[in-house]
């Protein structure tokens, strides 16, 4: 199969590695976005600091002073009120470099922009006949070229990448893997379930894939053959071979397996939307790593739940209260609550859709089933928080389909994100 370049998000090369080395060399060096394999695009520029009153077609027109645009995307830095970022892309590399060397550091309106080149990584063309896994719970250390070395040698392999965190230019613990036919993806997702990896045991499971115009139904896991595909935190049809799945009136991405009940064995979670992770990564600070579960049967007990719910990470410390129908999960790592948030919204478990959101973090918590009783009171307060918790992430969700709702409008076929706070 050719290949063809697909933007990515990463920081910059040049601010990448620059950290001050501790007297003591740490015994597991975390991979970053740049010795990962990344390299920058010649045709797409990041523009960071913009200001949010500025809406593409007036962006348009402030970097014309490079030549002609082919695509111009603005996005909304939920980590950042006053100020939004964009991607400019570019017929030729020559004008992209003019636009670059213009404009980088001038003010914009009432904002200093920072612009920079966008980072791309050699990817497969599109091909509707190409099969994704989902591999989680990546150490650290894991970059591309080691993800693709782990299953390279599978036949029919054609792709693997690492995601990048944009706040850090880091790993996020999760990746995904491409192969060109299904029944050999089934066969690298046995083979390798379970394989450590440095260190690490890979959690895999298939990626989510659009269900087709014609309404037909999915084959075993691995979804129909086309879709729209999601471009690492990019957007427009082409790029990284991930179908992103429009939501629903259920929440589930269509063409998702439904989830097996019978009770000889532990349910089995939906593969998860790449596209709505990353979002959820971005609607809570880093250092929360708690999930919130509501509208679970008062008659579901902590072993129907616990087995669910480490399929998604390390458990920390788990919460229930059945007489409210919820609990709290506390994980290893952000990364694995926005992946268990994500996977079971609207989850079905014995006859409800479970409610799911980023649950409130606490200064301090007890092993698992002993934690203190608590007065009266407190609970009371905790209800009026989880009501609350619940009404905003109804509004969280409405707001996240509007934006799955623009960027499926937007068609360029290479974009990416860098990592903002290296720019």
């Amino acid at each position: 199969m050719s290949e063809q370049q697909s933007t990515q998000e990463v920081p910059p090369a040049a601010e990448v590695g620059n950290e001050e080395k501790s007297s003591e060399e740490p015994s597991v060096v975390p991979a970053n976005a740049i010795k990962g394999g990344r390299e920058t695009s010649d045709k797409v520029l990041y523009v960071g600091n913009l200001d949010t009153s500025i809406n593409e077609e007036v962006l348009r027109q402030y970097f014309q002073v490079g030549g002609a645009i082919a695509n111009v995307k603005i996005m909304v830095d939920k980590n950042n009120s006053n100020a939004n970022y964009a991607f400019v892309e570019y017929h030729r590399s020559h004008d992209a470099n003019i636009a670059l060397q213009t404009l980088n550091g001038k003010q914009i309106e009432n904002n200093v922009v920072k612009i920079n080149w966008a980072f791309q990584s050699q990817q497969a063309s599109p091909d509707d006949k190409t099969f994704n896994l989902f591999v989680g719970d990546l150490n650290v250390d894991v970059d591309d070229e080691t993800l693709r070395n782990a299953f390279k040698e599978f036949p029919t392999y054609l792709q693997g990448h690492v995601m990048w965190d944009m706040q850090t230019g880091g790993s996020r613990g999760y990746g995904f893997v491409s192969f060109g036919d299904q029944e050999e993806a089934q066969k690298a997702m046995d083979a390798m379930q379970g394989h450590e990896l440095n260190g690490r045991p890979l959690r895999i499971n298939w990626a989510a894939k659009r269900e087709n115009s014609s309404g037909s139904h999915p084959r075993r896991n691995g979804g129909p053959r086309n879709g729209f595909r999601y471009n690492n935190g990019g957007f427009g049809p082409g790029g990284r071979d991930v179908h992103m799945p429009p939501p629903n009136s259920m929440g589930l991405p269509i063409g998702a397996v439904p989830a097996p009940q019978a009770p000889s064995g532990p349910l089995v979670p939906p593969p998860v939307n790449p596209q709505a992770v990353d979002s959820m990564i971005r609607r809570a600070p880093l250092r929360v790593t708690t999930a919130y579960i509501g509208n679970i049967p008062h008659f579901a007990t902590e072993a129907d739940l616990i087995p669910l719910l480490q399929n998604f990470g390390f458990i920390i410390d788990f919460k229930h209260y059945p007489e409210k129908g919820c609990c709290f999960i506390k994980y290893d790592t952000h990364e694995q609550a926005a992946v268990c948030i994500v996977a079971l919204a609207n989850f079905p478990l014995q006859g409800r859709n479970l409610r799911t959101g980023w649950g409130k973090e606490r200064s301090s918590f007890m092993p698992m089933k002993q934690q203190a009783p608590q007065p009266p009171q407190q609970e009371q307060q905790e209800q009026q928080e989880h009501q609350k918790q619940r009404e905003q992430q109804e509004q969280q969700e409405q707001q996240e389909q509007q934006e799955q709702a623009q960027q499926q409008d937007f068609s360029a076929s290479e974009a990416a994100e860098p990592d903002q706070n290296s720019q």
